[in-house]
């Protein structure tokens, strides 16, 4: 037994209708724009961009403005190149610093960009000032790196610092807090004959 056109006409249209909202899904998810606001493309070149992606926010006072469009090297592979669509109206200057932040602790990254006192960017122009990414790996790393050099010098602290005993009748003080001696040792070594 067949279903009548009608039924096959309605489960197209239902079937359609799912492709397309899963695409648009896909798309919001993937933050991929088929038709891109208008605006403007400025770059900037960083020494770090580590977790940076293609699609990430760029804000100006913590409101965004736009999105990171392509992240690449220069020619020479020294720095990493990011090329960010802002939004139009918005005007950034040649003074303008661009960083690269982090949402909380461990969020997502985004260039910020703080405004300077320059003339307004063109189409096309570079931020010349930038701010690499901070990453929370390489400063653990500085940090445990830098405890074993002061470990050694807290210890010989201790030593050279001690409770020593000045001797007889030494007066309070450093390392003699009742004023009285007990033939020049330390108060908590026992005598042995």
């Amino acid at each position: 037994m067949y279903a009548s056109r009608t039924t096959q006409f309605i489960v197209g249209i239902f079937a359609v209708l799912g492709i397309a909202a899963l695409s648009y899904l896909s798309m919001r998810l993937g933050r991929i724009e088929l038709f891109p606001a208008p605006g403007y493309t400025l770059d900037a070149n960083f020494d770090d961009i580590s977790g940076l992606k293609v699609g990430d926010q760029v804000q100006l006072a913590g409101v965004p403005i736009g999105k990171v469009a392509n992240i690449s090297l220069q020619p020479d592979g020294a720095r990493a190149r990011i090329d960010m669509r802002l939004s139009k109206g918005v005007a950034i200057d040649s003074e303008a610093i661009a960083a690269i932040n982090t949402s909380g602790l461990i969020g997502d990254k985004y260039v910020a960009i703080e405004l300077g006192g320059g003339d307004p960017l063109k189409d096309g122009a570079t931020i010349r000032h930038t701010q690499s990414s901070f990453i929370l790996e390489k400063a653990i790393g500085q940090l445990i790196n830098s405890d074993k050099g002061a470990g050694g010098s807290s210890n010989s602290s201790e030593k050279t610092h001690g409770s020593a005993n000045p001797g007889p009748s030494g007066p309070p003080g450093a390392g003699n807090p009742q004023g009285t001696g007990s033939s020049g040792t330390a108060p908590d070594q026992k005598k042995t004959k």
